[in-house]
C-alpha cells in the first residue's frame, strides 16, 4: 500500500512526503517520469519539491494532484488542489484535475464547480466533456447529447490545432454520440489514434481507447493497447482493471491476479474492489463480496460500482430491502443510464436466473431506450427462457443501435438459420433440429428425453412446465453462439432451465462424445434448476447431473480416473465447501472436468447416507434461499469443516484400492498451464503389459495387465488394461476372454464406439442376437448417423424377435436417405410384417413400389399382406 501524507500549507506550502518503495531499479529523476512509470511516491515527492522551489509551477501541481488521486488519497489531492488554487497563475491550470479529485470523492457539486473553472483554462475541452457526461448520467440526456455534438464541430473546424488532451475529449464525446449513430465509433477510434499520436506520453488515453475497444468486443486490440500502457507503467490501476476485463472476456483465470495488483497501487479504488466483489459473487460468496465492495466506498461512499456489486450480492442472497436500497444509491449517480440494470442482468444471467435477467434488462431499457446492451441482454435472456419471438425482436432493436455487439450479431445470424429447423412436438417437449436430421433424431432423441423426464420426475418429485425445449445444433459453433454468443466454447451442452441446447451427434466425429448421456445431463439441470427456482449452486447442479448420468446407463458420466485420484491426493481439487471454485476459478485446465466428477461423488455419498429424500431436502433448502453451508448443515448436522472431512474419508475409503494404485507426480510447468500427472503401481503395470504385448510375450502381458486391471477396475480409457488384454486374447484366438474385455470396456466407457461394434460382432458369432442388439442399441447414443450400425442392429433385433427395435432401426435407415430407397422401404415393411403390423407394412411396401414399381420382392410381400391389420 502507498501512503503519501499531505499536510496543511505552511510558509512556502511544501507537502511532507511519507514514501514507501515501489519497485527495484534506479529511481526516476523527474516527477513526470516517475508518474508515467507508476512510481507514484517518487512522483509526489519530486513534484512537492519543485513546488517548494516555485509555487507557480502548474505542471508539477498537476502531477502532485494526479499522483495523490491515483493511489486513493483523494482528500489529500483535494486539499492540495484547493490550497494551490489560491494562486491565480496555477488555479486554472489545475482546475480540471481538482474536479476529477472531487468527483472521485463523490462530491459532485464541487466537481462541477471545478470543471466550470477549468472551462477558462488549458483543459477546457476535457472539462466541457466531463460536465456533459455528468449531465448525461444524471438523466439530462438530451442536453448532454447536444453538448457532445459540438465536439464534432470542434474536430471538423480545428483538428490540426487541437492538443492531445483536446483530442482525447473529442474521442470520448464522439464515443457517446455513437449511441445515436454507431458509425461514429469509427470516428471516435480515429480521434483516439490522433490523440495518442499527438501526445505519446499520456497513458490514460490509451486505457480509454482499450475500454472502448473492449465494449465493442475487440479483445485483441484492447489487449494490445493495454500492453503498451503496462509496459511503461506496470502499476497503472485503471489499465490493470481493464486488462482484467479483457482476461475475463477471453475466459482466462488471470483477472483476479491483475485486480490484486491494481489494489497494491490503490487499495480503495472503487471499480477494482467492485470487480473483485463480482468475482466473489460468481462463486456464491455473497457476504465476502459485500465486504470487498464496501472497501471501494471508503473514499467515495456513493461510488456506483461498489453499490451495484452490493445490490447484486443482496439480490442473490434474497435480501430484498437491502438490494433495493443499494440500487437506489447507485441510481443517484447513474439514474439517467441503464448501467445499473445492465450489470444486475449480467449477474442474474451468470447465476442462471434468466427470468430475473430479463426483468433487469427490461427495466434498463425503460430507463434508457437507447441502451443497446440492455436490449441485447433482454433479447438473449428471452431466448434462454424460450420467448423466441420477443427475444429476436429485442436483439434486432439492439443491433440497430449497436451493430458492433458480436453476441447480438452472431445470435441474429443463428436465428436466421432457424428457418432450416424442424420442431418436433410432444406433450412435454419441443425438439428443434435441422430438418435433414429431424426424422432420425425424432426416433432416438424423443424416447430418451421422455425416459429421462419420467425418471427424473420420479426422483425429484418435480415436473417442469411443458414444453421443455431442446435444441440440437449440427454446427458446434452455432451451439456455442446459442450458449455464450461466441464460437470456441468447449462444452457439449447447456441448460437454461426449460430450454436446453447441445451439439447434435452430427456436430462431432463418432466417438467424440455420447449425445445420450449429454442430453440426460442437461435435462437433469432442467429439473434441479426448476425445483429450486434456479437457486441451486452451480457445483451442486453439475454434480447431480453427472451422478444422474451414471445412474441412467452403465458407462455414462464422468467416472473415477487416475487423474482424479492424483489431483485429489495432491490437494489440487477443492474441498466440498468450496467446490464451486473448481468450476468458476479453475487453477489449471483439467480442474473443471475433474470437479464435475468429484461433485458427482458428493451426491453418491449423500444418497447413500440420506437417500433421495436427502437430496430433495437439500434442494428444498436452496429454493428457500439458504446458503450451501446452511443447507448441508440442516441435512447432515455437520459444519463445513466436518463435512469436508466426512467426504474426504468417504471418497478415500470407496477408492482405497485406486489410491494405492496411483502416485501423483508433482509437476509445475515453467511455461504453459499446469497439468496433473500420475505414476505408481498402475502406471508400472500398464507399461510392463504394453512392453510385453509389443514383444508378443503374451503370458507376461496377461500377468501385468491383470494386475493393472485389479489395481484400477474403473479405468477403461484408451491404453487401459482392458484394451491391451483384448489385443492379447485376439492374438491368441481366445474369443471368449476377448469378449469379456470388450464388455468391460463398453460398460465403463461411454464413447467406445469401435468396442461396441466389436462386442456386438463377437456376441453374434456366439448366436447371442439379443445381447448383440442391446450393445448396438447403446452404440446409437454414440453414432446414430452411422447407417451400418442401424443395419446390424436391425438384423440382430430381427433375429432376437425384438420387433420394436428392428422397426426403429429400419425407420432410421429410411431417415438416413439411402441411395436404394426402395429397399429401405421394403425392409421396413418386412419389420412391420414380422411384428404383425399389417397396415403399416402395406404402407411401406407401397412406398417401395412407388419408387421402384417392378421391385419383385416388394410385389411378393404386398401379395402376402392381403388382410389388413385387425383392431
Amino acid at each position: 500500500m502507498i501512503r503519501i501524507a499531505v499536510a496543511a500549507c505552511v510558509a512556502m506550502c511544501g507537502w511532507p512526503i511519507t514514501a514507501c518503495s515501489q519497485g527495484e531499479g534506479p529511481a526516476p529523476t523527474s516527477a513526470a517520469a516517475a508518474y508515467r512509470t507508476g512510481v507514484y511516491d517518487v512522483a509526489a515527492r519530486l513534484a512537492n519539491s519543485a513546488l517548494q522551489r516555485d509555487s507557480s509551477d502548474g505542471a508539477h501541481a498537476v502531477l502532485l494532484i494526479r499522483a495523490l488521486a491515483d493511489v486513493g488519497q483523494v482528500q489529500d489531492a483535494i486539499a492540495a488542489g484547493e490550497t494551490l488554487s489560491k494562486r491565480e497563475n496555477v488555479r486554472l491550470r489545475i482546475a480540471y484535475r481538482v474536479g476529477r479529485a472531487y468527483e472521485s470523492a463523490g462530491q459532485l457539486d464541487q466537481a462541477r464547480d471545478a470543471y466550470r473553472r477549468a472551462l477558462n483554462g488549458p483543459d477546457a475541452q476535457n472539462a466541457r466533456y466531463e460536465l456533459a457526461r455528468l449531465s448525461f448520467e444524471s438523466g439530462n440526456r438530451a442536453a448532454a447529447m447536444a453538448e457532445f455534438d459540438t465536439f464534432l464541430d470542434l474536430a471538423n473546424a480545428s483538428m490540426p490545432q487541437l492538443s492531445g488532451a483536446d483530442l482525447r475529449a473529442v474521442a470520448l464525446a464522439i464515443r457517446m454520440l455513437g449511441r445515436q449513430d454507431p458509425q461514429l465509433f469509427k470516428d471516435a477510434l480515429r480521434a483516439f489514434d490522433a490523440a495518442i499520436a499527438r501526445d505519446t506520453v499520456e497513458l490514460d488515453t490509451r486505457v480509454e481507447l482499450a475500454e472502448m475497444l473492449l465494449e465493442k468486443f475487440n479483445g485483441p486490440d484492447a489487449r494490445e493497447a493495454l500492453g503498451s500502457v503496462l509496459a511503461v507503467n506496470p502499476r497503472h490501476p485503471r489499465a490493470l482493471l481493464a486488462l482484467a476485463r479483457v482476461e475475463s472476456f477471453d475466459g482466462t483465470s488471470a483477472a483476479a491476479a491483475l485486480l490484486a495488483r491494481a489494489l497494491v497501487t490503490n487499495p480503495r479504488e472503487p471499480d477494482v474492489n467492485a470487480a473483485l466483489a463480482m468475482q466473489l459473487i460468481d462463486v456464491e460468496k455473497y457476504a465476502e463480496a459485500e465486504a470487498q465492495a464496501q472497501r471501494g466506498l471508503e473514499v467515495d461512499s456513493t461510488a456506483p460500482a461498489p453499490w451495484i456489486a452490493i445490490a447484486a450480492a443482496r439480490f442473490l442472497r434474497g435480501d430484498v430491502a437491502g438490494h433495493e436500497q443499494a440500487m437506489a444509491v447507485a441510481h443517484r449517480r447513474l439514474g439517467g443510464t441503464a448501467v445499473v440494470e445492465v450489470a444486475l442482468a449480467e449477474v442474474a444471467a451468470r447465476n442462471r436466473l434468466y427470468r430475473q435477467a430479463v426483468a433487469f434488462a427490461s427495466a434498463g431499457v425503460s430507463r434508457d431506450d437507447r441502451s443497446g446492451r440492455a436490449l441485447a441482454l433482454q433479447g438473449i435472456n428471452q431466448l434462454r427462457i424460450g420467448q423466441m419471438t420477443d427475444g429476436a425482436s429485442a436483439l434486432q432493436a439492439a443491433f440497430a443501435i449497436d451493430p458492433y455487439d458480436v453476441w447480438v450479431k452472431n445470435t441474429l445470424d443463428l436465428i436466421d438459420t432457424f428457418s432450416q429447423y424442424t420442431e418436433i412436438k410432444t406433450p412435454r417437449f419441443t425438439i428443434a433440429v435441422e430438418t435433414k436430421d429431424a426424422a432420425l433424431l425424432e426416433l432416438v432423441a424423443v424416447p430418451l428425453a421422455e425416459e429421462a423426464y419420467d425418471s427424473l420426475a420420479s426422483r425429484y418429485g418435480f415436473r417442469p412446465a411443458p414444453p421443455v425445449r431442446v435444441e440440437f445444433f449440427r454446427s458446434h459453433d452455432d451451439f456455442a453462439v446459442r450458449a455464450v454468443g461466441l464460437a470456441g466454447l468447449g462444452a457439449l451442452g447447456v441448460s437454461f432451465g426449460n430450454v436446453v441446447a447441445m451439439d447434435s451427434p452430427a456436430a462431432r466425429k463418432v466417438g467424440d462424445f455420447n449425445w445420450g448421456s449429454t442430453l440426460w445431463h442437461e435435462l437433469t439441470h432442467t429439473f434441479t434448476l426448476g425445483v429450486t427456482d434456479n437457486k441451486v449452486p452451480r457445483w451442486v447442479s453439475e454434480g447431480l447431473s453427472v451422478y444422474e448420468e451414471r445412474r441412467a446407463r452403465a458407462g455414462w458420466g464422468s467416472d473415477v480416473s487416475p487423474q482424479l485420484i492424483a489431483a485429489f491426493e495432491l490437494g489440487r481439487l477443492r474441498p466440498l465447501s468450496s467446490l464451486n471454485d473448481g468450476f468458476m476459478r479453475p487453477r489449471y485446465p483439467e480442474e473443471v472436468i475433474l470437479s464435475y466428477a468429484l461433485a458427482s461423488y458428493v451426491f453418491e455419498m449423500i444418497e447413500a447416507d440420506h437417500g433421495i429424500a436427502g437430496i430433495r431436502a437439500l434442494l428444498a433448502s436452496f429454493k428457500q434461499g439458504r446458503p450451501a453451508a446452511d443447507a448441508f448443515r440442516a441435512l447432515t448436522g455437520m459444519g463445513t469443516e466436518a463435512l469436508d472431512g466426512r467426504f474426504d474419508n468417504w471418497f478415500r475409503t470407496k477408492f482405497a484400492t485406486e489410491f494405492g494404485a496411483v502416485e501423483p507426480i508433482k509437476h509445475e510447468a515453467k511455461q504453459g498451464p499446469e497439468t496433473i500427472e500420475w505414476g505408481g503401481p498402475l502406471r508400472d503395470a500398464l507399461q510392463a503389459g504394453a512392453s510385453a504385448l509389443a514383444a508378443k510375450r503374451f503370458d507376461a502381458a496377461v500377468t501385468a495387465l491383470e494386475r493393472a486391471r485389479g489395481l484400477f477396475p474403473e479405468f477403461a480409457g484408451e491404453g487401459s488394461a482392458y484394451h491391451m488384454l483384448a489385443e492379447v486374447y485376439e492374438a491368441r484366438g481366445d474369443g471368449a476372454k476377448r469378449q469379456d474385455m470388450l464388455r468391460e470396456i463398453v460398460q465403463r466407457n461411454e464413447t467406445s464406439f469401435a468396442e461396441h461394434l466389436a462386442l456386438a460382432e463377437a456376441l453374434s458369432t456366439r448366436a447371442d442376437s439379443a445381447g448383440a442388439a442391446r450393445v448396438l442399441d447403446a452404440a446409437v447414443y454414440i453414432g446414430p448417423f452411422v447407417a451400418a450400425l442401424h443395419t446390424q442392429l436391425a438384423e440382430r433385433a430381427t433375429s432376437a424377435k425384438a420387433h420394436d427395435l428392428a422397426i426403429r432401426s429400419r425407420q432410421a435407415l429410411v431417415a438416413l436417405q439411402p441411395s436404394d430407397r426402395a429397399d429401405a422401404f421394403y425392409q421396413l415393411a418386412k419389420a412391420y410384417a414380422d411384428a404383425g403390423r399389417t397396415t403399416d407394412a402395406r404402407r411401406e411396401v407401397l412406398r417401395a413400389l412407388d419408387v421402384a414399381p417392378n421391385f419383385e420382392r416388394a410385389q411378393d410381400l404386398l401379395l402376402q399382406l392381403r388382410t389388413p391389420e385387425g383392431p
